[in-house]
């Protein structure tokens, strides 16, 4: 049987093989071990901060490594998953995986676990749930969110046909939100709950059109366990268009979702503020933006997040692929997206059990 010790050697003795083939989609191979927890935040932002691909693998695999050999053979484990095979198909039957030359048999002391044996939330209602969706695009004192309204069609397009109760809540105070969140964790029901948020941001939540702040505990607490015995034990996704900050990363003429900004051909959503998955499990919360960056948006079409979000959902959803793996894809997309100014989606996940959200016939 193989060891610990075994998993570790294989991954420095194909360390060369391993980097050239992951460096070709190195965001998507950081994202999977964000989510399994293999490196510490600090750890992953460090090495997501690399310019280079190679040299992303490169300071990855040293970093696994370093942690020994129980995180090496996590790390195999997950090569080993259904999605990564499909997206690095070279690594199908190479040597990586290969016994021991000792082994008397091919199982592993640690044996891999394939996603085909993870669970899946039960998602069989006609609806499904409820949508909801806040659309916050005239403010007080604050700019004029152009394009908001193309992702909030395109959202109510996409979860209703999904077979989602969709409902939409426009142009709303911090007070009012609060209130529906609150009524809405009184009642709703359904096998899955979407919450979609569309607004202005700063660094300690979401802008209500009055201009106060909406913090993201309060979006989420009227749904966790204690609030919301109804979805107990079901999943809550929220997407959340927004930035996280000031930095811009763009030469471009922009608009930021904050107070000031300046109309122009690209415009951005800023959110800034920090999240903590709770205690609860059964919690998805996909942001457009990573910690400190704005978040693009266009007047004409929409933001780059939602607008990729709907078209992988309807890509993937009709071929059975799970939520965690399409966001995956929305990541790549909107990485791409861009030549002056760039954007990196991210999830923070406390899921049980793989969301795969079937198309009604």
């Amino acid at each position: 049987m193989a060891t610990k010790q075994e998993f570790r050697d294989r991954i420095v003795k194909n360390k060369v093989f391993l980097v050239e083939t992951l460096c070709e989609e190195a965001d998507i191979i950081m994202q999977h071990v964000q989510q399994l927890k293999l490196l510490t935040q600090r750890e992953y932002r460090n090495i997501r901060d690399v310019q280079n691909r190679e040299k992303m693998i490169i300071d990855l695999l040293d970093k696994l490594l370093s942690k020994g050999d129980e995180t090496c053979c996590k790390f195999i484990d997950l090569l080993r998953q259904d999605s990564i095979l499909e997206t690095f198909p070279m690594l199908k039957c190479h040597a990586i995986f290969a016994p021991s030359a000792n082994a008397q048999d091919t199982s592993l002391k640690y044996p891999l676990q394939e996603t085909s044996e993870l669970g899946q939330y039960k998602i069989t209602q006609i609806p499904r749930g409820i949508c909801v969706i806040f659309n916050n695009v005239h403010f007080a004192t604050m700019n004029e969110r152009n394009g908001s309204d193309e992702d909030q069609e395109s959202l109510d397009k996409v979860f209703r046909w999904l077979a989602f109760e969709v409902v939409v809540h426009r142009n709303k105070t911090a007070a009012e939100m609060q209130d529906l969140l609150k009524d809405l964790g009184k009642t709703v029901d359904g096998d899955c709950f979407i919450c979609c948020v569309l607004s202005h941001g700063s660094k300690d939540g979401v802008y209500g059109t009055d201009g106060r702040v909406v913090t993201v505990d309060e979006i989420r607490e009227p749904f966790n366990g204690i609030n919301c015995q109804r979805l107990a034990g079901k999943p809550k996704v929220f997407f959340i268009q927004a930035c996280r900050g000031k930095k811009n990363q763009s030469l471009v003429k922009v608009q930021a979702d904050g107070p000031e900004g300046a109309e122009s051909e690209i415009e951005v959503d800023a959110d800034g503020f920090e999240i903590s998955i709770p205690a609860d499990s059964d919690f998805l919360i996909a942001r457009s933006t990573t910690e400190g960056h704005y978040s693009y948006r266009k007047p004409e079409i929409g933001s780059w997040f939602i607008q990729s979000l709907c078209q992988q959902l309807k890509k993937h959803c009709p071929q059975g692929t799970d939520l965690q793996t399409i966001l995956l894809c929305v990541n790549d997309d909107v990485s791409r997206q861009g030549i002056n100014c760039k954007q990196m989606p991210v999830q923070e996940v406390a899921m049980r059990k793989k969301l795969i959200l079937p198309v009604s016939a």
